[in-house]
């Protein structure tokens, strides 16, 4: 268990670490009783006789240990869902003084008009904390009783197995393992029949909890202000089944005392009735102020409603391929066949990497773009010595030729240029990408060969180029939307969280704010120059995930994904 828990997340990977060492304790136990093996074959019965044994232990072993454990996470998820409420009281007490200010005209109600209202909500979070702290205790006694039931099937199963000739000791137990390592301790079942494991429901439960003891907070905020009407927010990906209220106004009279008398709105319980805020819902509501608040907006066009469900279907997929990834990781990690461990950790790493693909931020324009990176520039800026600066601003003119060019051939540098080199290394290591983001470059044909070290491209398999690496031993400039940089074929490049990398337009030579070099930190222009470009660091390695061709069956577009930076 962490030594602290802040939040929500901490809690799912406390849960995860137990579910872990279940599972590892289980493994090490038939790893270090393994089967004893002679001219005869594998000594099945003697095995399963000690596997036994050893199972009595572990329960005892487990109940002891892990009781401890969970007594003390359901004590801070109390405390969890208890700071959210109060959270939510603050946070709506200066959204309402700060309204005041702006000309609202409100007066808190007395304390005895209220009072038996608030004698409610404290009864309300005290039964929200009961029930999810309850719920818990019955999940963490069934992902013990799971366990058990799961080792004893693995104790019978692994003779079944070797029977039908798996081979050895170590892919018996393997074959005996597969089913509980790929879906995990899945304790918990829904409603609709769905299994999920215990830090996946804790995830689930916690967060649920924690944004109805906050939105309890607020509304009860609201209430001594004698405020009822919210408005949901609209914001670019809303959840299906809270669409419909995006940007209406409702009455709340669920945590804020409302009811149809407030105006000729919808009522809160109704909504949520219908699905408003469900199980991980992201929308959220303010307070709504007629005459000072934004006016309700709760149309969208086609293209909007279009982007919306692109973003949930890509929600899914990653969600999915996050779910394959745990899958794998665990199979990799408790096999006990050095085979299978390695085909598993293979099969792991592509689905990360594919969740990385998945989960990368992309910029359709310059201006969005340049919104997001230019602050970290900005940061960036205050901690370079001059000569830093003076290097990166030299790259982005005419002497990243000549810098690149000894970093590809390896010619001896000019003491200038070998200068430049280092002092843009130094420059671009303290500064890391805070996601992962997609940057595109284009190419001619000859300089993509160069960067695959092939002879003609045209002539190789697609088969062939997928899945090839390579390092660029220079640094790399890049366009950090897809209408930024230079045209040919497009390499669309994904950058993982922590890449080293510089977006370079407030400072670059061909940018709008271009100082000749003497960019205070601060300038901005009055547009995005067309380059819009971010400096990856030199000796990066990248591998080819896609290639895609046209209709005359020439190279269109290249899908490269960072891998490491040596």
């Amino acid at each position: 268990m962490p030594a602290k828990i802040n939040s929500e997340y901490d809690i799912g990977k406390a849960f995860q670490a137990i579910e872990g060492e279940l599972m590892a304790s289980m493994v090490r136990n038939m790893k270090r009783h393994r089967a004893w093996e002679d001219a005869e074959g594998i000594h099945w019965e003697q095995w399963q006789a000690l596997q036994l044994k050893a199972l009595e232990q572990y329960k005892k072993n487990n109940q002891k240990r892990f009781k401890g454990q969970f007594k003390d996470i359901n004590k801070e998820i109390e405390s969890l869902i208890y700071a959210a409420n109060q959270q939510g009281g603050m946070d709506q007490e200066k959204v309402i003084l700060n309204a005041i200010k702006r000309g609202v005209s409100v007066k808190k109600v007395s304390k005895g008009a209220t009072a038996e209202f608030f004698r409610l909500n404290d009864r309300k979070l005290d039964a929200l904390i009961k029930a999810t702290v309850d719920d818990m205790e019955r999940a963490e006694t069934a992902v013990l009783r799971m366990a058990n039931d799961q080792y004893r099937k693995v104790i019978y199963n692994a003779q079944v197995y070797a029977n039908t000739g798996a081979g050895t000791y170590e892919k018996a137990v393997d074959m005996a393992t597969k089913d509980m390592l790929s879906a995990g301790l899945n304790c918990v079942e829904y409603a609709n029949g769905a299994r999920h494991t215990l830090s996946d429901y804790a995830d689930m439960a916690i967060r649920t909890a924690s944004k109805r003891a906050y939105l309890q907070g607020e509304g009860q905020k609201r209430q001594e202000w004698g405020l009822h009407l919210v408005i949901m927010n609209k914001r670019g990906n809303p959840c299906p089944k809270c669409l419909p209220f995006v940007g209406k106004v409702l009455i709340d009279d669920v945590w804020s005392g409302g009811s149809k008398a407030d105006g000729n709105y919808p009522l809160m319980s109704v909504a949520i009735s219908a699905g408003l805020y469900h199980p991980r819902c992201k929308d959220g509501h303010t307070t709504y102020f007629p005459g000072i608040s934004t006016p309700p907006d709760d149309k969208f066009t086609r293209k909007e409603l279009a982007d919306i469900e692109e973003q949930n279907k890509l929600e899914a997929r990653q969600q999915y391929s996050e779910q394959q990834y745990a899958k794998y990781s665990r199979l990799a990690r408790f096999s006990l066949d050095d085979d299978n461990k390695y085909k598993y950790r293979l099969r792991a790493n592509e689905l990360e990497e594919q969740d990385i693909l998945l989960e990368s931020k992309r910029f359709p324009d310059r201006k969005t773009a340049d919104k997001y990176y230019r602050g970290s520039t900005e940061i960036l800026w205050k901690k370079l010595h001059k000569k830093e600066k003076e290097a990166l601003w030299k790259y982005t003119g005419p002497k990243f030729m000549d810098i690149n060019s000894a970093l590809r051939t390896g010619n001896q540098a000019t003491d200038t240029i070998q200068e430049y080199i280092d002092k843009m290394t130094e420059a671009i290591s303290k500064n890391r990408l805070r996601e992962s983001t997609w940057v595109r470059r284009g190419i001619n044909q000859k300089g993509l060969e160069k960067f695959l070290d092939l002879e003609d491209i045209r002539e190789e398999s697609l088969h062939d180029i997928v899945g090839k690496t390579f390092v660029e031993k220079g640094f790399m400039s890049t366009g950090v939307s897809d209408d930024a940089g230079f045209s040919g074929i497009n390499l669309k490049i994904c950058l993982p969280k922590g890449t080293q990398a510089v977006y370079a337009e407030p400072f670059s030579c061909y940018g709008n704010t271009n100082t000749n070099g003497t960019w205070d930190g601060k300038q901005k222009g009055s547009y995005v120059g067309s380059e819009a470009e971010l400096i990856i660091q030199r000796n990066s390695k990248f591998r080819v995930k896609s290639v895609e061709k046209n209709a005359d069956g020439e190279i269109k577009e290249v899908v490269l994904l960072l891998i490491e930076q040596i």
